[in-house]
This record gives C-alpha cells, sequence and structure tokens, in this order.
C-alpha cells in the first residue's frame, strides 16, 4: 500500500531551511533505509515535510511514522543544539501526521508532486 503522508514542526516553525533542511532529509532516508522501510519520495519546504512510502499489510503507518519522526528529532537536536533554545522547541515535530493512500496508477503523479515542492515557494514568499 501506497502512502503520502505529510507532518510539521511543532507550532509550523520555519526551521526545515539551510542545514536543517538537509540533515532532516538525510536523516529521514537513513532512517528508513536502517528499519527496512520504503521510503519512495523525500522533501521538505520550510515548515512541513512529505513522503511517499511503500507499506506492505504487516506495517502499521502509525508505527512507521513515530519511526521515523523520533530517531530523526533526536538527531536533529543533537546536530544543531541551537535550533532547541533559538527556535524555542521542545519537539521538533507536531503531535500527529496526514495522509491519503495513494492508489498504484497515482504513485508517480503523487512522487511528482512531492518532489516538486520547492517549485512552488509562492506561498512561502514573506515580502
Amino acid at each position: 500500500m501506497f502512502y503520502h503522508v505529510w507532518f510539521s514542526p511543532t507550532r509550523r516553525k520555519w526551521v526545515l531551511q539551510g542545514d536543517v533542511e538537509r540533515a532532516v532529509k538525510e536523516l529521514l532516508m537513513e532512517t528508513a533505509r536502517r528499519k527496512g522501510l520504503k521510503l519512495l519520495a523525500c522533501e521538505t519546504m520550510v515548515d512541513h515535510v512529505h513522503l511517499l512510502l511503500d507499506l506492505d499489510e504487516r506495517q502499521d503507518l502509525s508505527k512507521v511514522i513515530k519511526d521515523l519522526k523520533g530517531p530523526t528529532a533526536r538527531a536533529v537536536f543533537q546536530r544543531f543544539p541551537d535550533l532547541y533554545m533559538d527556535a524555542r522547541l521542545q519537539h521538533l515535530w507536531q503531535r500527529g501526521y496526514g495522509c491519503r493512500e495513494v492508489p498504484p496508477e497515482e504513485v508517480e503523479r503523487v512522487a511528482g508532486y512531492i518532489r516538486s515542492q520547492h517549485q512552488r515557494p509562492e506561498k512561502y514568499d514573506r515580502t
């Protein structure tokens, strides 16, 4: 089963930028590999993350998300201790996540949508 999943930093803070953004993507992909998860697409914007997961029927989506968010948050705070203080975050991620099941025939379209997040920056233009 394919799932498009999205979640945000606490209070949708704009913390997923620069080195933090690169680290979050790297850590999510590394954690997925280590846990034997099929992460087909992963992209961040300043205030949220999109994932495309391919799970078998034995895998529980909520446990998979917990397994991805927990280690990633701990590793990000270890790499960027100032983030804890500067952004006033006690937890990197908000509780919960959004998701929708993706039919097999839509997987490529959804993967393209996820990979093209940075091509739609207009909603983040603060000028």
